[in-house]
């Protein structure tokens, strides 16, 4: 009993991105991966909300695209974050502003887990929960996310240019 508290006190302090950044392209279990250029709803916030996204609640600013995608599931971008890794294909002439937009082709890389894990968003305050064999992925320097196993296989792809 004691040593699952212990472990449980543990998950619930650690967080990658907040208490400790692992570089995933020096990780031999991680992948070269990117998202696919799939088309996705988007609508843009127009005041501070919470989103509940698959890996809990996040709370999103006036001006933060909001993201359906192929499951239904929901997650905010920061503008700055969308404008340098969305492409806009198409803008509905509604309030608020929604449309469609595909991600670019940016190299990322991804692990899979085996524990539950937290993640503290590198935008937010807000920490997403992991399952055993949803992915981590690392967009960049101490930035992360998470992403479920079956969106994660519907919605990414091994880069096969290395």
């Amino acid at each position: 009993m004691q040593k699952l508290f212990e472990n449980w006190r543990r998950y619930l302090k650690e967080a990658i991105g907040d208490t400790e950044n692992p570089e995933l392209s020096e990780d031999s279990d991680a992948i070269e991966t990117f998202k696919k250029p799939l088309p996705l709803h988007f609508r843009i916030a127009d005041r501070e909300e919470t989103i509940e996204t698959k890996e809990g609640p996040v709370t999103a600013q006036g001006g933060d695209y909001i993201m359906t995608g192929t499951e239904g599931e929901n997650w905010p971008i920061p503008a700055a974050k969308f404008e340098e890794t969305y492409d806009i294909l198409s803008t509905y002439d509604e309030e608020p502003v929604k449309g469609e937009a595909a991600k670019k082709k940016i190299i990322v890389f991804a692990k899979q887990m085996s524990e539950p894990f937290q993640v503290k968003v590198s935008w937010s305050s807000d920490l997403l929960s992991g399952d055993p064999g949803d992915y981590l992925v690392q967009y960049g320097p101490g930035d992360y996310g998470v992403v479920g196993k079956e969106i994660f296989d519907k919605t990414y792809e091994i880069n096969q240019t290395i």
